[in-house]
């Protein structure tokens, strides 16, 4: 099977879990070494926007200095950078801002725009000015477009079709983009318009503007039927776009190479059997998604990631995975032995690889093992069936079992407080601080303040001694359940 021809970008969707610059100078080599050519980069509230867009840029955005630091390195590395700015869906992190609220199509949902209203494209106009700004000579430059759930709603667009809706609002930014900024191509994400059938895409004369990334993130691909005909009449130009992360699970912070493996194994199969019939393929964008939206939470986290990564670059400059590749990469990224495939079966010793954010990658897999006991804890038939809230309101317990809960629960509290003060340490070595304390929260000290309180119960318990303390208020509420 042939290599995958032109670009290997790869995505970097800032929303949540930016990486500091810092990081950059260590990730960027590498990305080069293994076969990327670009950046996708998504900055959304990372981007410092000003003037009237100030409040659209979060807390830890990246000053203008740490972009151009970020240029630097990009392009020391050969690594050429396609801004991402969504345009229609995905629009939380504008919307969610009391400034702009009137803006949306169903006034209670932060996702999708008004396209009817001439403010709104002023707005996303305005968004992607200041970021060409500090991005000129762009070839390329995306507007996202994808997963507009909410169109033809307001009162103002709910008359129209909505392929009316999406091609009006589409075409005029495009035009926009084009006569704006000579030589610069917009590019924008195909399933709104995947389905539509060939007479309204060659109609709408949207061939003529933009170049779609076709995406599919499943171990298999499936598209409607015809569509690579449909594409090939329509469109010159044509990327695809693959996941190496963040298309398993909103909340798993373990990254399932097997899975994204198979996925890209199926996309070197689609470029093989239809290179003869597409015009150009522009090249693939491995996609690292953070949050499924803004307001999800975190999925796995960049250095989690690097070493399916590093897979996925590599199978496609191969245009394979075979054992020498798997072989090669994982020494490369130091490995004791082979990177393992599937991060539910991974031991200890073989967590030793040397990479940029390695060490947690070795911490997070420790705290699958930390979280298997937590869970299994909970399930504890001495926990279940003798330290229930009704025994511990009533002080109704008996030491020997609550001994026991409370010998378990000391355990695994002590394991996720070491694990918690090694993440800590780690963390702010790549992150925010913000990012780290939200991560930190969900995934680790909500987990520690639970056991705190079993343990905190177990103790009061074990004081009482078995006696009844409350012995009328247990008759009573016996009573009451019989």
């Amino acid at each position: 099977m042939d290599s995958t021809e032109g670009h290997r970008l790869v995505h970097l969707d800032l929303k949540g879990a930016p990486p500091k610059i810092s990081y950059y100078e260590k990730l960027f080599p590498l990305l080069h070494q293994l076969g990327a050519t670009g950046l996708l980069v998504e900055y959304e509230d990372m981007f410092p926007y000003s003037g009237e867009l100030e409040v659209l840029a979060c807390k830890d955005a990246y000053r203008k200095d740490e972009i151009e630091k970020f240029k630097s390195l990009a392009e020391t590395n050969n690594l050429l950078v396609m801004p991402l700015v969504q345009t229609f869906g995905h629009f939380e992190f504008v919307l969610k801002h009391d400034k702009f609220r009137h803006l949306r199509e169903v006034p209670n949902y932060p996702m999708a725009l008004c396209p009817a209203l001439e403010e709104s494209f002023k707005l996303v106009c305005d968004m992607i000015g200041q970021v060409v700004e500090l991005h000129p000579g762009l070839p390329w430059f995306h507007i996202g477009a994808d997963e507009v759930f909410h169109m033809g709603v307001c009162d103002k667009c709910k008359s129209k079709k909505l392929h009316d809706i999406y091609l009006v609002y589409i075409k005029k930014l495009a035009l926009h983009l084009r006569k704006q900024y000579p030589g610069m191509r917009p590019v924008m994400w195909d399933d709104v318009y995947r389905g539509w059938p060939l007479e309204l895409l060659q109609g709408s004369g949207i061939g003529d503007l933009v170049e779609p990334m076709v995406w599919n993130y499943n171990r298999t691909l499936h598209f409607p039927p015809g569509i690579w005909e449909r594409y090939s009449s329509v469109f010159d130009n044509i990327w695809f776009a693959s996941a190496f992360k963040g298309a398993t699970g909103s909340a798993m912070y373990l990254t399932d190479f097997g899975y994204h493996c198979d996925n890209h194994l199926s996309w070197l199969a689609v470029m093989k059997e239809e290179k003869a019939r597409l015009k150009t393929i522009r090249g693939v964008a491995l996609t690292g998604w953070q949050r499924y939206d803004h307001y999800a939470v975190l999925c796995e986290i960049l250095p989690v990631s690097i070493p399916c990564l590093a897979l996925c670059l590599q199978t496609l400059v191969n245009g394979s995975f075979t054992p020498d590749i798997h072989q090669n990469v994982s020494q490369a990224l130091h490995f004791k032995d082979l990177i393992p495939c599937n991060p539910f079966l991974v031991t200890e010793d073989v967590l030793c690889g040397d990479f940029p954010g390695s060490a947690i990658y070795k911490l997070l897999h420790i705290l699958l093992k930390m979280n298997a006991e937590y869970e299994d804890f909970l399930k504890d038939d001495r926990l279940n069936g003798w330290m229930t809230p009704f025994h511990i309101k009533h002080g109704f317990t008996n030491p020997v079992h609550i001994e026991h809960v409370m010998c378990g629960a000391t355990r695994v509290l002590e394991n996720l407080r070491q694990i918690l003060a090694r993440l800590q340490q780690e963390l702010p070595v790549v992150f925010y601080q913000s990012m780290v304390e939200e991560w930190l929260e969900i995934n680790v000290i909500s987990k520690v303040k639970q056991m705190e309180e079993i343990v905190k119960n177990c103790t009061k318990q074990i004081a009482i001694g078995g006696r009844i303390a409350d012995y009328e208020g247990v008759e009573e509420s016996m009573n009451e359940c019989t």
